[in-house]
């Protein structure tokens, strides 16, 4: 009998190993498909449809939905338009917005041979927005989002309405994070990922808490951004070393604008918002306590809120001046 049993438990065993062994075999056959239903339902529960349109040899890849008046938001380094999925839950009430994917990033395609310099990028999107027949509108970026933002600003003052800052690159003379610390001594740079080891550890530099997501939309995004290193790379040598500090762009900007900085942010040293602050006659700053780099995703609701008390105190002292 003792000898049926430790049969039994072989079986057992074999077949267990067995299924292991073809479950990661297999697994990168489902990563695809799940990844792709998990966005379905960030764009659903967003109120938002995937959309594209060719304009001046760029694909674009965007994101749309919403009620109101246009807000276009810009993701960051290595990111796409799904991180203001979640927070679009609280603001398609409010906006139509607008996310595309950037050149290089997501799922929009553009000929390697084009500039990344941030104000290169901020007059390719001034002119698609144009193409698209969306003049004026207020505007959002996270990062490198934020600081193409700035420029777009600096570049059509008249068309931006509003700027949401949130945690915006390109601060020179802000304190080092870790990791720009990193990138300073010539060490790997964090931001640029290779394998799903690197993007994991890049998730613990851009969160305090990180929010729930499916791990078929992890390993989807981290071989997407492994796929595109090269490129990633020479982005970043293009927004350090070929644009203009963020700065300039800002000094005197009169345009309003909310910035927003995660106290806890480890990509970019979140004393920059001061800085910005005190460029900029017409900014108001919020450091938010336990948050990191990406505070439209660790923190989507309150995120939301901030904006939309800023717009709301925007839209009353125009009717203000207006009536006066």
């Amino acid at each position: 009998m003792l000898t049926d049993m430790m049969g039994i438990n072989l079986y057992w065993l074999t077949l267990l190993l067995a299924i292991c062994i073809l479950g990661w075999l297999f697994a990168h056959v489902w990563v695809t498909p799940v990844a792709r239903l998990a966005q379905a339902f960030e764009r659903y529960t967003g109120g938002l449809h995937e959309k594209r349109a060719r304009y001046d040899g760029v694909d674009w890849h965007y994101l749309e939905g919403g009620h109101g008046e246009t807000l276009v938001l810009l993701h960051g380094f290595n990111g796409d338009a799904y991180h203001f999925a979640r927070t679009a839950r609280h603001l398609k009430q409010h906006f139509r917005i607008i996310a595309p994917d950037l050149p290089g990033f997501g799922e929009t395609e553009c000929d390697e041979t084009i500039s990344h310099r941030i104000e290169d990028i901020a007059q390719r999107l001034l002119a698609w927005l144009a193409h698209q027949k969306i003049d004026h509108f207020y505007l959002g970026g996270n990062s490198m989002g934020g600081y193409i933002s700035t420029a777009m600003a600096r570049l059509a003052p008249d068309r931006v309405r509003g700027l949401w800052l949130l945690a915006p690159g390109g601060v020179r003379t802000a304190p080092l994070s870790p990791v720009l610390q990193e990138v300073s001594e010539d060490r790997h740079n964090p931001l640029v990922v290779r394998d799903y080891a690197d993007f994991k550890r890049l998730l613990g530099y851009c969160f305090v808490n990180p929010p729930w997501t499916p791990t078929p939309l992890l390993r989807f995004l981290a071989r997407r951004a492994s796929q595109t290193s090269h490129r990633s790379l020479g982005i970043f040598d293009a927004m350090l070393n070929d644009s203009a500090p963020l700065e300039t762009m800002a000094d005197g900007l009169q345009t309003p604008a909310l910035i927003v900085w995660g106290e806890s942010d480890q990509v970019l040293h979140y004393q920059g918002g001061e800085i910005i602050q005190n460029l900029m006659p017409n900014a108001h700053l919020i450091v938010m306590p336990k948050i990191g780099h990406l505070p439209m995703l660790e923190s989507p609701k309150e995120t939301a809120e901030a904006w939309l008390a800023f717009a709301e105190t925007q839209a009353r002292q125009s009717i203000w001046d207006s009536g006066h």
